[in-house]
């Protein structure tokens, strides 16, 4: 045991004290909020530009109306409107498309729009641009032309359109969250979709990190021999668990990071975003998740010469472990299906989705008590058959073993 803890502390001290270790613990929380979270800033900022649109309306009746809706709708900082509409005048459709066309190719607008003569039947309307991808642009051109010949229908029908848009107002939909206990709490349906996520993503990301680390140093001790020297003080039992440990307490110190930055923000800002009880669960998988995964991957060490052959295995693993971030929108939104609970179950995913349902609605006593039982026996069983693999094959050199001779290590008592 002494050398264990002599092992695990010098992996835990030397990986610590590293400037890579540093800069990832940093660098990977800030690129996880930074892909979360840019993307819907920037959508929904404060445009800054001046959209020229040109009109071709075949019907003679709705360019004008568009141009005056989207002036009092949409405006910039400097509130000067948003869209400046170059209504086309002529009696030949086909020209005002082409000179339309020949605007939009010499880039002086960025898009035309063509409102048919038979709109009002086929309740169709196109939009003509270089760029499709600007789904700002056009949500709020659709939209404001839906207004436009909604209004015109309730007018030819005889009705009144400010009466009908203050009978057909919207209702505020506020969400409630009630806990088990009954309590009841004002709902964010963003947070409820994001906190599940970041939980899921911080797993990942720690536990593969570990792992991979702890595989890149079984691997770099092979190559340059050290693992000989090793041997000749220590076994391989003892060299594999006191790597497992040091760093796997490298692993939970950067969680505990993670988690006390996150725990003083959402303080900070007034949000419950980690429970006592969430937090011991967290930890307790991350474990169990850890020990799965780094037994996994120090057999994977232990059995080939070189990290790019080791990696074609570990990419195995890794889309394995991608799988939930995958089905992430699913689990959040039916936490409680059977097709969760079936995944929930699934030893090599079980630490992921079970962190996933936690974020979103603690699962029954007894999926948390059999997901535990089913990773204890999976790790037990993994650790084992990693223990058996790294004794034999840790120096063995030239020769890649084949499934049926790392079988019989396995079986080996």
């Amino acid at each position: 045991m002494k050398n264990v803890m002599i092992i695990a502390r010098w992996e835990y001290l030397t990986r610590l004290r590293s400037k890579w270790f540093i800069i990832s613990t940093i660098l990977i929380p800030l690129i996880m909020v930074a892909s979360m979270f840019i993307p819907s800033v920037v959508l929904n900022s404060d445009d800054h530009e001046t959209r020229l649109i040109a009109v071709v309306d075949e019907t003679g009746q709705f360019a004008e109306k568009l141009e005056q809706k989207l002036a009092a709708k949409y405006t910039l900082a400097d509130r000067t409107p948003k869209y400046q509409v170059i209504i086309m005048k002529d009696s030949d459709p086909v020209k005002m498309k082409r000179e339309a066309a020949e605007l939009l190719n010499s880039s002086v607008i960025s898009a035309y729009i063509v409102i048919p003569e038979v709109v009002l039947d086929s309740s169709r309307v196109f939009y003509y641009s270089l760029n499709v991808g600007n789904f700002k642009d056009q949500s709020e051109l659709s939209q404001t032309i839906n207004e436009i010949i909604t209004e015109h229908r309730l007018v030819e029908a005889g009705l009144d359109p400010t009466m009908i848009r203050d009978m057909m107002k919207n209702v505020e939909f506020q969400t409630i969250k009630v806990a088990s206990g009954g309590q009841e709490t004002l709902g964010n349906e963003t947070l409820s979709f994001i906190i599940p996520l970041i939980y899921v993503l911080m797993l990942f990301f720690t536990i593969f990190m570990s792992s991979q680390v702890l595989m890149r140093s079984v691997l770099a001790e092979r190559a340059n021999r050290l693992i000989e020297v090793l041997l000749s003080s220590v076994s391989p039992t003892e060299l594999m668990s006191g790597k497992i440990l040091g760093l796997g307490l490298l692993g939970l110190t950067q969680l505990a990071l993670y988690l006390i930055v996150g725990i003083i923000i959402s303080n900070f800002k007034g949000l419950e975003l980690f429970s006592s009880v969430n937090v011991v669960l967290f930890l307790v998988y991350f474990v169990l998740g850890y020990l799965l995964y780094a037994a996994i991957f120090a057999a994977i060490g232990s059995l080939f010469d070189n990290e790019q052959d080791a990696q074609h295995a570990v990419s195995i693993f890794s889309l394995i472990s991608v799988v939930p971030i995958f089905l992430a929108s699913y689990v959040i939104a039916n936490p409680q299906s059977l097709t969760t609970t079936i995944l929930s179950f699934i030893p090599f995913i079980t630490p992921y989705f079970m962190i996933l349902r936690i974020g979103v609605m603690m699962p029954p006593l007894w999926e948390i008590l059999t997901s535990l039982v089913i990773l204890i026996v999976s790790v037990w069983a993994a650790m084992l058959a990693a223990g058996k693999i790294f004794k034999v094959a840790i120096l063995i050199y030239g020769k890649r073993p084949t499934f049926p001779e790392i079988w019989q290590w396995v079986r080996a008592r």
